[in-house]
């Protein structure tokens, strides 16, 4: 029998958890408005305009991932100071999360000569990302006010490298206490999402982690506020809106992005944006890391497994209802999916062709059937495979996969 895993810590549950002491490094993040006037705020201990950011920070202790394989950080030398064992954990085989404070400067530049080392940490060689990822993190310092103590809450950049290198950046020289919480990411290749974005799941302690990394192309806020910037499966859909601060490309860019839960058509939730430092900024999404809610447990982004004639008349009845609404699967391909003309889709834009066409059925499960060869995009020739009648097929009462259909197609029809 599976060992029970202690439950996971509210900041990746929910980010709703209690408001901790404020000496704490892990105290909530309050975001002004910037771009916007005010922002809806449904955190019950927020009580001024604005909004409450607690998943700036994960309680990461080694009692939360029971069973993960973790190994300590290496603290670069001649800049950060750890203020405790700094670790990262391997959850899932999938899923690396930091854990831990250094205490020191954030530069603008790395120039060592000159007293100015952006270098905190480096990362295990199995625990590396693939590519260069950017992550929001809180850098607290404190000051005495009267013999009483107060905080001073900065906003930095941790960049983490492919060689495994932490660096911390801050446009305005930030000194204080950076929890490495911040840092947690995923080394799996994910499903595409929209744009650079990909999306990442890992089953743990009878729940689900979500994680989105990558970058969205570039955002006029004014233009794009109202529209959702990516779409979720309903696997990923999340417990209640949850609020992220994400770094920008621009100096000092920050944004305030919300994931949201809704129901229906195989759509769990969406990420939408509310804030940013800068109207006109690049968003890099990574660090979005959250727990779903109970009821998309049951559900699976990547289910693959199909009786025959479920495989068949699934995919079959959603290209006829594409026939008949644009003529041909080609011109649906070119209408409602593949507007951006790039040859492939990823589930956002698949999402959105199925909104477009007027399909009410499910596209969480059209996407696990369609996407057989779990490229995380699916391309014309997949949408448009003409699946064989069930007389055709001859598979031994096992359950069929779309590629088992292909290769009959192909048999039957010969050099």
């Amino acid at each position: 029998a599976v060992p029970a895993r202690p439950p996971l810590p509210n900041s990746v549950r929910d980010g709703s958890a209690g408001a901790p002491k404020s000496d704490s490094i892990g105290a909530s993040y309050h975001w002004w408005p910037i771009q916007v006037c005010e922002h809806e705020q449904k955190h019950a201990f927020t009580h001024t305009v604005g909004t409450c950011v607690r998943t700036l920070t994960m309680c990461v202790g080694k009692e939360t991932y029971e069973g993960a394989s973790a190994q300590l950080l290496r603290l670069e030398p001649d800049n950060f100071v750890a203020k405790e064992a700094l670790w990262c954990y391997l959850v899932g085989g999938t899923f690396v999360i930091c854990s831990g404070v250094v205490s020191g400067r954030c530069p603008r530049e790395h120039s060592p000569e000159q007293g100015k080392n952006m270098r905190i940490a480096k990362l295990p060689v199995h625990m590396r990302p693939r590519r260069p990822l950017q992550f929001a993190a809180l850098s607290r310092e404190a000051y005495s006010v009267g013999g009483h103590m107060a905080y001073t809450t900065k906003l930095v950049t941790i960049v983490v490298t492919p060689d495994g290198v932490l660096a911390g950046i801050s446009g305005s020289e930030a000194t204080g206490a950076i929890d490495l919480s911040a840092v947690r990411f995923a080394i799996d290749g994910g499903i595409s999402l929209v744009d650079q974005v990909s999306l990442h799941t890992c089953d743990v302690a009878g729940s689900r982690l979500v994680s989105l990394q990558g970058t969205l192309n570039d955002r006029f806020f004014s233009s794009h506020s109202g529209k959702a910037l990516a779409l979720l499966p309903e696997s990923c859909r999340p417990p209640r809106e949850l609020p992220f601060v994400t770094t920008g490309t621009g100096s000092g860019g920050f944004q305030l992005l919300m994931v949201r839960a809704s129901h229906g058509m195989g759509v769990g939730g969406d990420l939408v944006w509310r804030d940013s430092v800068w109207l006109h900024d690049q968003i890099h999404v990574t660090g979005i890391m959250y727990q779903v809610a109970d009821n998309a447990m049951p559900h699976s982004t990547l289910q693959s497994s199909w009786t025959e004639e479920s495989l068949r008349v699934f995919v079959t009845h959603f290209q006829n209802f594409l026939v008949r609404k644009f003529g041909t699967i080609e011109d649906a391909w070119d209408q409602a999916f593949d507007t951006d003309k790039s040859g492939a889709v990823n589930f956002t834009e698949f999402g959105l062709g199925c909104k477009k066409a007027g399909y009410v059925g499910n596209a969480t499960r059209l996407w696990a059937a369609l996407d057989e060869d779990r490229s995380g995009e699916i391309s014309m020739d997949e949408l448009n495979f003409r699946h064989p009648p069930i007389t055709h097929v001859r598979s031994g009462g096992r359950k069929l996969t779309l590629m088992d259909c292909r290769h009959h197609v192909e048999e039957a029809e010969g050099p």
